[in-house]
């Protein structure tokens, strides 16, 4: 057999390869670090699991997604500060190989270093318009712009809320937002960062 069909044959079979189904771990659950767990196939090469934690003043909420790939989200690790009690973590990692997904909750990591960067801060639950505040926050980690947020959103409970924030966020947390949390769903929203 000659190099070109030799290389030819080893390209058709890795995308014949990528055609066929895979086994991953699925399950998803809200403000727990531990869901049941079921077997899914997936399309394509990859498995993914998701954690978010999410701190308001002495709540936290964690969250654990397992499933196929979103190779949008594979190794996203998004961070959002609202005000020093208001924090969202979310981060996505993929794996190869089937059943490859399971590894417990990881909680995202938090970089509390101060970077030099301050932004307004502001939350408003109810309202889509801007919402006004004096307060200023100091950035931490990788959190390095400031964001102006409005929206509407379907919490984990299925009801609709309109939201209006300001804070600090990372490049990750601006260009995905809201399609890094788990079981929240983003209707509309005008983001600024």
């Amino acid at each position: 057999m000659n190099s070109f069909s030799t290389t030819g044959l080893l390209v058709f079979c890795a995308l014949l390869g990528s055609a066929f189904p895979h086994q991953c771990i699925s399950c998803v659950a809200e403000n727990s670090t531990v869901c049941q767990e079921s077997e899914m196939e997936c399309i394509g090469s990859r498995c993914m699991t998701a954690s978010q934690h999410y701190k308001n003043g002495d709540k936290e909420f964690m969250s654990i997604y397992k499933g196929c790939d979103n190779e949008t989200l594979c190794g996203v690790s998004g961070s959002v500060t609202e005000d020093p009690d208001v924090k969202i973590r979310a981060c996505a990692a993929c794996c190869s190989g089937d059943f490859c997904n399971n590894e417990n909750f990881q909680r995202p990591e938090e970089d509390s270093t101060p970077n030099g960067v301050k932004c307004p801060s502001a939350y408003c639950a109810g309202t889509t318009d801007e919402c006004e505040s004096d307060k200023e926050i100091d950035c931490t980690g990788s959190e390095k712009q400031c964001y102006d947020y409005r929206g509407k959103v379907m919490n984990p409970d299925g009801n609709v809320g309109d939201y209006s924030s300001k804070g600090c966020i990372n490049a990750p947390g601006c260009e995905h937002n809201f399609a890094c949390l788990i079981k929240v769903k983003e209707i509309e929203r005008k983001l600024k960062c």
